[in-house]
């Protein structure tokens, strides 16, 4: 299959002394292999490396989109910037509004008339990365990925930044939206960043806005939901002629499998790939067959024995500008990239993002609301005694629990990671993602959901399945996302079973099996078996590394990490997981980077 796409948009310097900087680097890019011309102006160049983005300029030379848009349900005609007139004059704001409001899709956009400066939006998926930095000559770079610019366009003083590198420890989630090297910046999926400056930038999207009660009744809204799975399923796979799909047996792959068929899209599925643990409380074939029998396909199963891993395994995904924490379980890596090679198929396509957009979380908190509105009398409602039921504790402990959750402000509770030295662990209260910052003001059930939205980011991120094809997440749309925080969180997770809402509301397309599964498969213990088999490769690449003598790993706490009896009585093997990649990534960038004035290793 051929490589995944990336971009390089040149935007020229202000004033007159920016012409002649912005036209050496229009030429200099002219001569590096493999990068293609897509649009040239006065103040703007886009160039595009492999197939599958589109360039599409807005009417007024008012600016430019990367990447595929689709009609956003609903959505007002002749609101979309693409329709000319006074929507595609405005200032950026204006025009990110409109396209947000008008389009959703896997999009990078260039704003703003030739008399204004340019800013950049990524859109709310973040399926395509989008950083930002300017050259010593004061020429304004919009890249896909800093390793893939030549070096002679990238910032003039990469340092790493180790403030950004131990948040990425504590948090990954939180620190996707973080360069981990000085000069350039990250765009967050839903920002707006202006072009040139030290400006971050702010969110034009985020989900805190749409988590005010929606106008549907519970059935309208299921009705609802039905269509803009159907609708986002078949934009997102449209431009693949075959696909590999992930089918863990649970209930969010099982519902993008379910509306697969239906759009007609099941028969370009070369393999319905399903992983089976080597335990037999792993084994989720059933429920997985269940789903393949009922649209009469083939389910092709694989072993996932834990096999040890390797420094080499981590060193495969270096270089690249971001930690390939997406790649650390390698032998399933592997496996699905050469998948994608022998069946020639342009992507894989999986239930992610289900579990946050649909609410599968366990906490009272669901409860909150309930509680709000009805004070002691809530003690006997179906709320709340549903939840304690799923939760396993005594409805007065839920009570307790969801007027917690009432509380405003605070942030979500969080938890240090395991292998920081002590005095680093308050760490954890600063890695925040930005939508997760921008929800503070609502209840923690809410909080609590856009911080599981926030995660799906680190599953985008850079693998050998992503540099052999597309990953496609249906399900963490933007239509879909916005109706469903519009819901109620109790109507979405209220219940002895999880989802609820979904499985009601996606009933007729998932077999009774999966329909009434109240266990969800988890892969702690399949980790945790993962990194036992690896201590004696891993744990002393961790303990004499780069991140110990840094300080920012406690040589003790990783001795405990490896240690089979810690990791099977509460042991965290993603703390080792996360950290590994990161181990790989620095090793490789300190040799070709100082260390940030600005932040600095800490020993």
């Amino acid at each position: 299959m051929p490589a995944p796409a990336h971009y390089i948009v040149l935007v020229r310097g202000p004033g007159e002394d920016g012409a002649g900087p912005f036209a050496e680097a229009t030429a200099g890019l002219a001569h590096e292999p493999g990068w293609r011309q897509r649009m040239a102006s006065a103040r703007l160049a886009i160039w595009t490396r492999g197939e599958g983005l589109d360039v599409t300029p807005l009417p007024g030379e008012a600016g430019v989109v990367l990447g595929h848009l689709h009609p956003m349900p609903g959505a007002p005609s002749g609101l979309s910037p693409l329709a000319g007139g006074d929507t595609a004059a405005r200032d950026p704001d204006a025009a990110a509004q409109a396209l947000l409001r008008a389009h959703w899709g896997r999009y990078v956009a260039i704003l703003g008339e030739e008399a204004t400066p340019p800013w950049v939006l990524r859109d709310p998926s973040g399926e395509l990365e989008c950083c930002r930095w300017t050259t010593r000559e004061g020429v304004g770079v919009v890249a896909s990925d800093l390793t893939a610019a030549p070096g002679w366009l990238r910032p003039p003083r990469l340092a790493l930044d180790w403030d950004a590198i131990a948040l990425t420890l504590v948090a990954p989630a939180g620190a996707t939206a973080v360069s981990l090297l000085d000069d350039v910046r990250i765009v967050p999926p839903g920002g707006l960043s202006p072009v040139h400056g030290e400006d971050r930038g702010r969110l034009a999207w985020d989900p805190a806005r749409f988590c005010a009660p929606a106008a549907l009744n519970d059935a309208a809204a299921a009705g609802e939901l039905l269509a803009r799975i159907d609708a986002c399923v078949a934009a997102a796979v449209a431009p693949y002629a075959r696909l590999l799909v992930d089918l863990s047996g649970g209930l969010d792959s099982s519902i993008v499998a379910g509306a697969l068929a239906a759009g007609g899209a099941a028969g370009r599925v070369a393999q319905w790939v399903h992983r089976v643990d080597d335990r037999p409380e792993g084994d989720e074939r059933a429920y997985a067959r269940a789903v393949t029998d009922r649209l009469g396909a083939a389910l092709t199963v694989v072993r996932k024995p834990p096999a040890p891993l390797t420094p080499e395994d981590f060193a495969e995904l270096v270089p690249s500008f971001w930690p390939g924490l997406n790649g650390a379980d390698a032998a399933r890596d592997r496996d699905m990239a050469r998948r994608l090679d022998a069946c020639q198929a342009g992507a894989i396509v999986s239930g992610q993002g289900g579990d946050a957009v649909f609410y599968q979380m366990p906490t009272a908190w669901v409860a909150s609301e309930e509680v709000r509105r009805r004070e002691p009398a809530a003690l006997g409602s179906r709320v709340l005694v549903d939840t304690a039921r799923r939760l396993h504790k005594p409805v007065w402990s839920v009570y307790r629990e969801a007027r917690a959750g009432l509380r405003r402000g605070a942030g979500l509770p969080k938890t240090a990671a395991s292998l920081m030295p002590p005095a680093l662990r308050d760490l954890a209260a600063h890695a925040v993602h930005p939508w997760e910052a921008a929800a503070r003001d609502l209840p923690l059930a809410r909080q609590l959901q856009i911080c599981a939205l926030a995660n799906t980011h680190v599953v985008r991120g850079d693998c050998r399945r992503r540099r052999r094809g597309a990953l496609v997440f249906p399900l963490a749309a933007q239509p879909i996302l916005e109706l469903c925080l519009s819901i109620p969180v109790a109507t979405l997770a209220a219940g002895v079973q999880d989802r609820p809402f979904a499985r009601a509301a996606l009933a007729a397309r998932l077999p009774d099996v999966v329909r009434r599964r109240r266990s969800k498969g988890s892969l702690t213990a399949y980790f945790s078996r993962l990194v036992a088999a690896s201590r004696e490769t891993l744990l002393p690449y961790l303990r004499d590394g780069c991140l110990a003598d840094a300080g920012l790993l406690d040589r003790a706490a990783l001795e405990r990490a490896f240690d089979p009896a810690h990791l099977i009585h509460g042991g965290r093997p993603n703390d080792v997981l996360n950290a590994a990649p990161v181990e790989a990534w620095v090793r490789y960038w300190q040799g070709r980077a100082p260390d940030s004035p600005r932040a600095p290793r800490r020993r």
